[in-house]
């Protein structure tokens, strides 16, 4: 059965109450007052400073109807930071190793980030959007600690690993990400629509490749794959000692531009370019 993880996405905001705001010493006396010396960014990535930083504010940070203020404030703080007023030292550095969770968190990322089309801030930010880059690296590997995953992602940040893919960032194809465990494909529930498919496991992007329909081709693969890397990856998927595969599906509108295999080539080389899987060739 198709697995999406939060395939819905984060509900509009237009027929709601408009969003509490926050002065700027409101958020830095808040932020003062909790973060324990470390920077903007710690708090965002710990769950106790993050909770201790919205509480000075009276907002319960368990409160899932909250959500929204919940972003409201955590993007302020960061806004400020930005904008240079923040203007309370950090004191304090966490040095850990997030070196065994980097692939993970950027699969995890990467994925959320395709489904909703927002910035790493907002994934940060929002309750919903970070519960669910955790399900998606706990998808990979289910020992995947929350904090150190986000804490990975801004490492990628930095480094800028994780710029925007280029047909996205031009184009509204109405793009649904559906993510699956290889032993859970049925092929029967499978789109037949256009898309782009990524088969992935823990280790990395193992191969990504285009189709008009993505359920005749996917059938192909399991069938036996053109591809002898990656045939050898399915043929051995579920076996002791192997790492669990994901399929991971990017399914275009039919009336969109990814109806036409120039723009799915496109779209298929610029994932293969940022994404570097095993058994492609580059383009």
């Amino acid at each position: 059965m198709i697995s999406a993880f939060f395939n819905a996405g984060v509900k509009s905001q237009s027929s709601e109450p408009p969003v509490r705001e926050f002065r700027d010493d409101q958020i830095r006396g808040a932020f003062s007052r909790t973060h324990d010396g470390y920077s903007s960014d710690e708090l965002i990535v710990s769950d106790q400073l993050r909770s201790d930083f919205l509480r000075e504010l009276s907002i319960d940070p368990s409160d899932t109807d909250e959500a929204e203020v919940q972003t409201a404030a955590l993007l302020s703080l960061l806004r400020l930071r930005k904008t240079g007023k923040l203007q309370v030292p950090a004191t304090r550095r966490n040095h850990v190793d997030v070196s065994p969770w980097i692939d993970t968190a950027e699969i995890a990322i990467r994925t959320v980030l395709d489904r909703h089309q927002v910035s790493i801030d907002v994934v940060m930010c929002d309750p919903r959007l970070r519960s669910e880059l955790q399900a998606e690296a706990a998808a990979i590997d289910d020992d995947a600690p929350p904090e150190r995953i986000r804490k990975a992602v801004l490492k990628l940040r930095k480094v800028r690993q994780l710029r925007p893919e280029l047909v996205l960032r031009v184009a509204d194809w109405q793009t649904q990400v559906l993510t699956m465990a290889f032993d859970d494909i049925n092929l029967e529930e499978l789109p037949d629509s256009p898309g782009v498919y990524l088969f992935r496991s823990e280790q990395g992007y193992l191969y990504i490749g285009e189709a008009a329909n993505l359920s005749a081709r996917i059938a192909e693969h399991l069938g036996g794959s053109h591809n002898r890397g990656l045939a050898k990856c399915l043929a051995q998927a579920g076996g002791e000692g192997q790492p669990p595969i994901t399929l991971e599906l990017h399914v275009f509108a039919k009336d969109s531009p990814g109806k036409r295999v120039l723009m799915r080539r496109a779209y298929e080389s610029e994932l293969i370019r940022s994404r570097e899987p095993k058994f492609n060739l580059r383009p």
